[in-house]
């Protein structure tokens, strides 16, 4: 018998990380997929993974072809987990309205070369505006890491092209980026000022492209044209591009905001494509979880508002 002057042993606390990993490895359905979500190794998820099962008893995921999938017992805690991780994201929570000029934050951006360039400065210019003493880094995004990187926490805010997200995501429109032609003095068409659509795919081209199914999503507002350019460079940055388009007779395809700015920087003409094209669609992301935050909707609005001054 337990002498009634003796204490107990103490349960043994359960770590919040652990859950975190939970939700992770159900929304991914493994647990390699989970650490690049969570920015950890696969063995420091299998690790998190294994102490929360010995501690609740059950093994909460079972192998199902090559996904772990949730047993009963997980699919009863899940929604009960997301709720409570919802709830403590909350907290940090300001009730009232977001004062840049006190709150002392610093925002996770997530940019593309070309709307980092255009969006930055005015950002920066905008808050000397106000006062304000916010922090911003930016970040490089590939379109297949976005919505990891929103969910993760790594990100507050990201600025693409027009992409596939999941519920946990919310997105909005930015803006709509017409395409233009940049032409060095090396090539014909700058000096007679135009360029018909035989030129066009005679000509050799630059590309510049994160991902390989971007130039699909491309090609597919060129009508098919975009397929039968020969393109004899591809870069990841269109300010490289440009300055190769300066001293060749390459021909480059760019969002026309941007390529105002280039043209002007390195002597380069700008024409319109010589065949009718969609302009690009560019939307902004956030988390779902984080859509009433005060200082978030404030970023979501003011990157809104430059997005409509850059006309």
């Amino acid at each position: 018998m337990m002498n009634i002057h003796q204490s107990a042993a103490p349960a043994e606390r359960i770590d919040l990380n652990l859950f975190r990993v939970f939700v992770a490895v159900a929304e991914t359905g493994s647990t390699s997929a989970a650490a690049r979500q969570l920015h950890l190794t696969q063995s420091a998820v299998s690790h998190a993974l294994g102490r929360l099962r010995s501690q609740l008893g059950d093994p909460l995921f079972v192998k199902q072809g090559r996904n772990l999938v949730l047993t009963p017992h997980g699919r009863a805690m899940m929604p009960r987990v997301q709720q409570a991780l919802s709830v403590l994201g909350q907290c940090r929570v300001q009730p009232g309205p977001f004062d840049p000029t006190t709150a002392g934050l610093e925002f996770h951006l997530g940019f593309r070369d070309i709307l980092e360039a255009m969006l930055l400065p005015p950002l920066m210019a905008h808050l000397d505006t106000l006062g304000a003493g916010l922090r911003f880094t930016s970040a490089r995004v590939r379109g297949s890491e976005l919505e990891e990187r929103l969910k993760s926490g790594e990100l507050d805010l990201v600025v693409d092209m027009e992409l596939p997200v999941g519920e946990a995501i919310s997105s909005t429109a930015f803006r709509a980026e017409p395409l233009v032609v940049l032409v060095g003095p090396a090539h014909p068409a700058f000096e007679n000022g135009t360029l018909d659509e035989a030129q066009y795919v005679a000509s050799e081209h630059v590309l510049v492209t994160l991902e390989p199914r971007e130039r699909a999503f491309v090609d597919q507002r060129m009508l098919g044209v975009g397929r039968r350019r020969e393109v004899r460079l591809h870069c990841h940055t269109y300010f490289a591009a440009a300055s190769v388009v300066a001293d060749t007779q390459l021909l480059l395809t760019m969002p026309a905001t941007y390529a105002g700015r280039l043209a002007e920087l390195l002597g380069l003409h700008l024409l319109p494509l010589p065949f009718e094209c969609e302009p690009l669609p560019v939307r902004l992301y956030w988390r779902r979880a984080n859509s009433e935050e005060p200082s978030i909707r404030w970023l979501i609005d003011t990157v809104s508002g430059l997005g409509r001054a850059l006309g």
